[in-house]
């Protein structure tokens, strides 16, 4: 195959995939365009393979993250051409990680026959990587992809979403290695056969395993709680401008005085509360008075300030802070993961000082002392603020400390509207991986509430008004992949290991046709 023809195909695959994420109309597509890539890389060498890769991501990272160009040009006030270049850019570099997958995977499986073992280890490694280095932005693993399926999703609870990646690319790299060793009949049908046989396991352990939790919710003597989330859908324009701010307090008295009692907790959105309390002690007092009429607690996000000493500066945070009728600013939690370029700057010291960050105020955010329970005599809240939701390891340290449920707050107000189906798919799946259930608010939707199996208990649509009140049984907060989440890393090495042990010696292919 000339190099410049897998080039344009390593592109379409890329765009081919995207149509398989949770906002796509086809699921299996992504299990498509993760086959064809895995087609090309084997007969070229590792430079090339490289080249292969990029180009998939670049084409993959790129749709799936077009919802930043709302972000960058309709909030952030960047002109079109900047806002696609930032976006190539970021896919550009995000695409690095799957041009190691390419530059590496020729070497370890120089032959068909190794590609099941070596491709689906090799993309969960990168996969990983990209979720942890640089702060890591783990938005669309290719594990999301089965959304739609949720008895797989609940193998989630022995390796997170990186077991569900590698059960994408596990068959794609089947049917790559049935087509690349021009694989007839009864092999044809062994290696169907086997990947029928794994399916079919791990749909009956999802079967199993919900049948199972439920049973235990209804023999668990801990009592349920009845949880209200609240959805101001507050236009972003609208949302920090000074003169709104009694509105949109007003707006949410409003629409929590509607709530059908009793309820034991109210949720609103990350930063629906767009001002500092401490400045604002009438509207404290307002939610203090609410909170009392209601004999329930509010959750709410708002922006924090704070200074250990008269002679330090002020630090601003974006907070998470429950309210009731003693007024108290107490029980509160800092976002700890940031945003780059939308909550602080990166390496402000050296880059020019008239760059803000895209979202409203001069200053940066500081960022929290990390993922730290919220107490509450009900039990203790693991706090989620926004994107902090789609880092599987770092919600896994935090349902460790005891939590007994997962609140995410966010404001995907200012992303586009693609970007929501796919927040929502990464904070469902944290739930199964801990087996916490899962409370999420957000301004503008999508608002939802998931029980410890993933089981959607109801939500409020996107771009609506709304509330919403569930009665939510406590999970077990105990699984495989919370206990031990790392030693999946280790396993996907050992199979990149001998995967290499059973290729040495073998030369790398090489093309049989010019570039």
């Amino acid at each position: 195959m000339i190099f410049r023809n897998a080039a344009g195909y390593a592109l379409l695959a890329g765009g081919i995939a995207v149509l398989g994420l949770p906002s796509g109309p086809l699921p299996i597509a992504l299990m498509v365009g993760l086959m064809i890539l895995i087609i090309l890389i084997p007969s070229f060498p590792a430079r090339q393979g490289a080249w292969l890769g990029f180009l998939f991501g670049l084409s993959y990272f790129g749709l799936g993250f077009s919802w930043l160009l709302t972000s960058l040009h309709l909030y952030g006030g960047i002109p079109w051409i900047g806002s696609v270049g930032i976006l190539l850019g970021l896919s550009a570099f995000m695409a690095l990680y799957s041009a190691l997958f390419g530059a590496l995977l020729a070497r370890l499986a120089p032959r068909p026959g190794l590609l099941p073992l070596a491709a689906p280890a090799l993309w969960v490694a990168t996969e990983w990587l990209r979720a942890n280095l640089f702060g890591g932005f783990a938005w669309n693993l290719v594990g999301y992809g089965w959304d739609r399926w949720a008895p797989f999703l609940q193998i989630a609870d022995l390796g997170g979403v990186y077991l569900l990646s590698w059960l994408m690319v596990w068959p794609a790299s089947v049917g790559a290695a049935l087509w690349l060793g021009r694989s007839r009949g009864r092999e044809v049908w062994l290696h169907c056969g086997a990947v029928m046989v794994v399916m079919g396991v791990v749909f009956g352990y999802g079967e199993w395993r919900v049948a199972a939790l439920r049973a235990s919710q209804q023999q668990d003597a801990r009592p349920p709680i009845r949880v209200a989330i609240v959805q101001g859908n507050t236009p972003q324009q609208l949302k920090w401008a000074p003169d709104q701010q009694s509105g949109i307090v007003d707006h949410y008295l409003q629409l929590t005085r509607a709530l059908p009692l009793p309820v034991d907790l109210v949720v609103w959105p990350e930063t629906a509360m767009a001002f500092f309390f401490r400045a604002k002690p009438d509207f404290l007092d307002a939610i203090m008075q609410l909170s009392r009429e209601i004999n329930a607690p509010i959750l709410t996000g708002t922006p924090t300030i704070d200074r250990e000493s008269e002679e330090d500066r002020w630090h601003y945070y974006n907070s998470m802070v429950m309210l009731d009728q003693t007024g108290s600013l107490d029980r509160r939690y800092d976002k700890h993961h940031l945003v780059p370029f939308g909550e602080y700057i990166p390496f402000r010291a050296f880059l020019p000082a008239h760059l803000q960050k895209l979202t409203a105020g001069t200053e940066d955010f500081s960022s929290g002392p990390g993922p730290l329970p919220l107490s509450w005599d009900k039990g203790d809240i693991g706090p989620l603020i926004c994107y902090e939701a789609i880092f599987p390891d770092e919600v896994r340290t935090l349902a460790a400390m005891g939590v007994r449920w997962l609140v995410n707050m966010t404001n995907d107000a200012w992303f586009g509207d693609t970007a929501k189906p796919q927040h929502l798919a990464m904070v469902r799946l944290r739930a199964i991986e801990n087996r916490l259930p899962m409370i999420r608010s957000a301004n503008t939707g999508i608002s939802a509430v998931f029980d410890a199996t993933g089981r959607e208990l109801g939500r409020i649509a996107p771009d609506q008004p709304g509330t919403l009140v569930v009665t939510l049984p406590p999970g077990s907060g105990q699984s495989v992949y919370q206990r031990y989440g790392a030693w999946e890393i280790g396993g996907w090495l050992g199979l990149l290991f001998l995967s290499g042990w059973l290729a040495r010696g073998r030369p790398t292919p090489r093309p049989t046709h010019p570039e």
